[in-house]
């Protein structure tokens, strides 16, 4: 712990408070429990949000020491002197920037949802395309994506059961997614090319869930599966819950 990190107990007061903050209880915490306070926490801050380029770039250099030894060892038997050791950097460095080997992950984890993000909302989806082809290019990119970050994945699904943090941003990663799927049913219904007797966002919930868990069990849990023939019937199957058309359907314009 830098000599410059001021840090104070939790006094009677601070307990009461932050068991009836959740944001405040799940908050990091140094390695003797303490809150930080003072200048260390005060850098983390400033160089998370708008840091020197040079510390921004060993900022970048220490999440990616941290992801690689995450994925090689897991959440719970990471320490912060691993992290350290794979960065090459004092643990002085890394309280700089960080406050908890929690903190990393995090932060990790929030990049890995942008990524996904990216993913399925870069790909287009105008009037004049076929929006089968447009659905199944969408569909191969989140599944290179997911599993490009395969570990992360599985390691968020176990951090997620004792973080609040990690569990929030999964659900909020998880509504977006729904959002965004919800919203492009709606398209496809004005267009004509979608059934309009569907609800969309319940529709979008449970192809997202299946969409996800299927790459879940397929490359976090290892089922073997066709990769050609896994992303074709992916696609099927949401064509089939739409009633999807490459043309729009006249009735369902009327």
């Amino acid at each position: 712990m830098p000599d410059s990190q001021q840090k104070r107990p939790l006094d009677p007061s601070d307990r009461a408070s932050a068991s009836s903050s959740p944001k405040r209880a799940n908050g990091p915490r140094t390695r003797g429990g303490w809150l930080p306070a003072g200048t260390a926490a005060d850098r983390r801050a400033v160089h998370s949000e708008r840091g020197t380029a040079r510390g921004q770039k060993t900022r970048r250099h220490l999440l990616d020491a941290a992801r690689r030894v995450f994925e090689r060892t897991g959440y719970i038997d990471t320490s912060i002197e691993d992290i350290v050791k794979e960065a090459k950097v004092s643990r002085g460095s890394f309280y700089t920037y960080f406050a908890t080997k929690l903190d990393v992950f995090r932060v990790l984890s929030a990049e890995v949802g942008a990524k996904v993000a990216e993913a399925v909302s870069s790909q287009p989806d105008g009037e004049r395309l076929d929006p089968i082809e447009a659905l199944r290019a969408s569909n191969r990119r989140y599944i290179e994506v997911y599993e490009e970050n395969l570990a992360i994945y599985d390691i968020a699904r176990q951090v997620s059961t004792i973080d609040a943090d990690v569990l929030q941003h999964r659900v909020a990663v998880r509504r977006a997614h729904i959002e965004r799927t919800s919203e492009r049913i709606t398209r496809w219904q004005r267009r004509g090319v979608a059934d309009p007797a569907i609800d969309p966002t319940t529709t979008a919930a449970a192809l997202v869930s299946m969409t996800g868990n299927f790459c879940y069990w397929w490359f976090v849990g290892r089922e073997d599966y066709d990769r050609n023939q896994a992303e074709s019937t992916i696609t099927d199957i949401w064509v089939r819950a739409v009633d999807l058309r490459r043309r729009p359907r006249k009735a369902w314009l009327d």
